[in-house]
């Protein structure tokens, strides 16, 4: 018998195409990767896994890109991080590598509302940063709290939340390699 596309593909329902996980969910970091596109734009790929519900232990993959080009763009990559237990005003003290920041964020479980999208013509499901649940900060960072952190989303009119309180950790020198630094 050969093997049969279909079939597998029909056992895994609506979980292939991205649709069956609309709406709210709480999400972990599994894991988050640094990195550059193809277009030379620093972003993290994000593995985040569900803490719960039907589909407690799946996994979806996220990226957030870098695009100071884009006033609204940066707010929300910014935003984005700070849910996930990176603020701003961590960034700017203590000038991590984008892989600090990717090991900060690890661990880190947020609220997130899912919707189906496509991107050049391929599915895709599109993750808003609600709020920070829960972080494991990293020496010198603060650890997240659930009211510390809202999401601005393309698809939200939601007000950024206050800025959190300055770390204590000095900041390192920046670096010529860091393309974080200013």
């Amino acid at each position: 018998m050969d093997f049969d596309f279909g079939a597998e593909f029909e056992a895994f329902g609506e979980d292939l195409k991205g649709v069956a996980y609309e709406g709210e969910h709480d999400l972990v970091v599994r894991k988050a990767e640094a990195g550059v596109s193809p277009k030379g734009k620093q972003k993290f790929v994000l593995t985040l896994e569900f803490a719960g519900g039907p589909h407690h232990g799946k996994t979806i993959v996220d990226s957030l890109y870098w695009s100071p080009e884009n006033e609204t763009a940066a707010r929300i990559f910014a935003q984005n991080l700070k849910v996930l237990g990176a603020p701003q005003d961590w960034i700017i003290a203590t000038r991590p590598t984008p892989e600090q920041i990717a090991a900060q964020i690890t661990g880190t479980k947020f609220a997130a509302k899912l919707k189906a999208d496509e991107f050049n013509g391929q599915p895709q499901t599109r993750v808003s940063y609600r709020k920070t649940l829960s972080a494991t900060a990293v020496a010198g960072a603060p650890a997240a709290s659930a009211s510390a952190a809202a999401a601005v989303s393309l698809d939200d009119e939601v007000a950024p939340a206050a800025p959190a309180a300055a770390p204590a950790a000095a900041a390192p020198a920046p670096s010529s390699d860091n393309p974080w630094a200013a």
